[in-house]
């Protein structure tokens, strides 16, 4: 039978010990976040660029919705600006990331398309001399001539 032990009967180098291993873990964790925000920092405008490439809408409707705040509130529009302005490689890496989920969508609804309506053919031209096909056409019997208004009958059609 195991026997209860007071947490004051205990090592006080175990807690120290634990404490001491938990600051380093953290340590590491946040060098780790500074380390990859700075490296965010410095590398953003190339993640502009791939975001401009894939699907520059992307960024004209951000620009458009700040623009669309503005009008509403001038104060929340500046502050987003200014945040923007600060935070700017987060948002860069936002318009990377809706690139490319657009991109994925429309690759989707493509491939959707196809499943529902088949693959489109390639245009083929056509050769100009006529082509002899061996099929018998049935003669259409004569279209049959209109009555007109003072002709017997033609209050007939109107019953």
């Amino acid at each position: 039978m195991a026997s209860f032990r007071s947490p004051l009967e205990r090592s006080p180098l175990a807690t120290i010990g634990g404490i001491i291993i938990s600051l380093v873990v953290l340590y590491v964790m946040f060098s780790i976040v500074g380390w990859v925000i700075a490296l965010l920092y410095r590398f953003s405008w190339l993640v502009l660029i791939a975001a401009l490439v894939i699907d520059y809408k992307v960024v004209l409707g951000y620009f458009k919705a700040l623009q669309g705040l503005f009008k509403r509130n001038a104060i929340y529009g500046l502050v987003a600006s200014a945040l923007t302005i600060i935070f700017y490689p987060f948002v860069f890496l936002y318009f990377l990331g809706m690139a490319l989920f657009k991109k994925k969508v429309k690759e989707a609804r493509r491939e959707a398309d196809v499943r529902r309506n088949g693959q489109w053919v390639d245009y083929e031209e056509l050769p100009d001399s006529p082509v002899d096909i061996d099929t018998h056409y049935e003669e259409l019997p004569p279209p049959p001539e209109p009555r007109r208004r003072d002709e017997p009958g033609y209050d007939e059609y109107f019953k």
